[in-house]
């Protein structure tokens, strides 16, 4: 499982490096510009970050051959699936510390314990968006993965007209973010042995 990390780390590490650039360029002018929503760096950095290396993966193995070759290695399906997860964790991990590191150290960002569950259920929303497009690329293809963000995005505009003249925040101030952390929780690891059915099917 740890040579498969590996392989991801290497094959893309220009693309973490360039993402870390990114996150700390992006963070840097949204802080200084006087931004106060820090949960908005926490939405915007960590999915670009972890967007660049991921699809770069999925672009390098969509061919048979990359598929074949990796599914001859003596490798259960569940190590594949949960390396590719703990790829996807380690990007959000690293773009969620590089925020925490330019927020305390440049502009003395103080994060309590309602903070922390706030971002780390954004983290689980990611991880669910990239085991769905990993779902989507091992049942189809990697072209065909890229259509979930067109179709979340569609969502979300759809959410956003039907919600215009609703106070939402209104409705979410008193939220129980704990409550959404654990729901999160159960929907990756039920998606994940969902993705593990995929890639034996392919």
């Amino acid at each position: 499982m740890f040579a498969l990390i590996k392989k991801d780390i290497i094959f893309t590490k220009k693309w973490i490096l360039l993402s870390v650039v990114y996150a700390v360029v992006v963070t840097w002018l949204i802080m200084h510009e006087g931004a106060t929503n820090i949960l908005f760096t926490f939405f915007l950095v960590p999915f670009f970050l972890t967007s660049l290396p991921f699809t770069k993966i999925m672009s390098i193995e969509d061919n048979s051959d990359t598929r074949d070759f990796i599914r001859r290695l003596p490798v259960s399906k569940y190590l594949v699936v949960f390396s590719r997860a703990v790829f996807i964790l380690f990007m959000l991990l690293i773009s969620s510390i590089s925020l925490f590191v330019i927020q305390t150290i440049g502009f003395n960002v103080e994060y309590n314990t309602d903070m922390l569950i706030k971002i780390a259920s954004i983290i689980l929303i990611f991880l669910l968006y990239f085991m769905l497009q990993l779902g989507v690329f091992y049942k189809y293809s990697y072209h065909a993965s890229q259509s979930i963000l067109v179709i979340i995005s569609f969502v979300a505009i759809v959410i956003g007209f039907i919600t215009e003249n609703i106070d939402l925040v209104k409705y979410f101030k008193n939220f129980d973010w704990s409550i959404l952390l654990f729901i999160m929780a159960i929907i990756n690891v039920v998606v994940y042995f969902i993705d593990t059915k995929l890639y034996a099917g392919k």
